[in-house]
This record gives C-alpha cells, structure tokens and sequence, in this order.
C-alpha cells in the first residue's frame, strides 16, 4: 500500500508559521506594555513628587513661584495622563495580539488533529488491505490443495 500523504500538509505549515509570527509579534506586544507600565508607574512618582514640592508647608514663598509650582504638577499631570493612555493602548494591543495568538495556534492545533485521526484512519486502512491480502492468498491455496487432491 502507497505511503500516507497528507494533502493539508502545505497548509498546516502555513498555519504553523502565523502562529510563530503571532507569537513573536505577541513578544513584541509584551515588551512594549511592559515599558509602558515602567513608564507610567515612573511619571506617577514623578507626580507625586512634584505634588509634595508643591504642596502648602506653611512656608511663605513668592507669588511667581506658586505660579511656577503650579506650572510642574500640571505638566506632570499631563504627562501621567498620557502615560496612562499609552498603557492602555499597550495593554489593549497585547490583548488583540493574545487573541490573534490563541486564534492561529486554534487553528494549527485543528489541522494536527485531523492529520492523526487521517494517519490513524489510513493505518486501519493498511491493515485491513494486508488481511484481505492474506486472506486472498490462504483462499488461493486452498483452492489450488483442493484442485490438486
């Protein structure tokens, strides 16, 4: 009997390969949201810090500098805003990528399992033709012991 083939073998190294694309553009997707949280967590402290220099000490201090404290916490609010926002768009980007992920190694996974329910559907296969070879052979000799007494 002719050797098993698998006509969906093309595709499921194709699957194989998204998936390794997905899991490195997965990878990729950790790192950043991962910078990101550094970076948010760092400019939170950096907020806070302004916000304790700022804060009223009872000290009596100049006009223009209260002006100028004023100034430092609100960019810093700023930029922890938008740090915050980088980080959920870090955050939701590595989801979307987990998912795509999941999704292609969903798929190679399917295509593994339907090539060994075919791999073991052609050994059952292989196995009946060599017994009804056999059995074909044994009937030709006992034909041919009959015939001869």
């Amino acid at each position: 009997m002719k050797r098993f083939t698998f006509r969906l073998q093309g595709l499921l190294h194709l699957r194989e390969a998204m998936e390794r694309m997905h899991g490195r553009a997965l990878g990729h997707a950790e790192q950043h949201a991962h910078g990101r949280r550094n970076e948010s967590a760092e400019s939170d402290s950096q907020l806070a810090d302004v916000q304790a220099q700022a804060g009223d000490d009872g000290a009596v201090r100049p006009a223009g500098m209260w002006h100028a404290f004023s100034l430092s916490v609100e960019a810093a609010r700023t930029r922890a805003e938008a740090d915050a926002k980088a980080l959920a768009d870090a955050d939701a980007a590595h989801a979307a990528e987990l998912q795509r992920f999941s999704e292609a190694r969903i798929a190679r996974r399917a295509l593994e399992r339907l090539r060994d329910i075919k791999v073991s559907e052609w050994g059952v296969d292989v196995v009946r033709a060599e017994r009804n070879e056999m059995d074909e052979v044994a009937r030709r000799r006992s034909a041919q012991q009959q015939d001869s007494q």
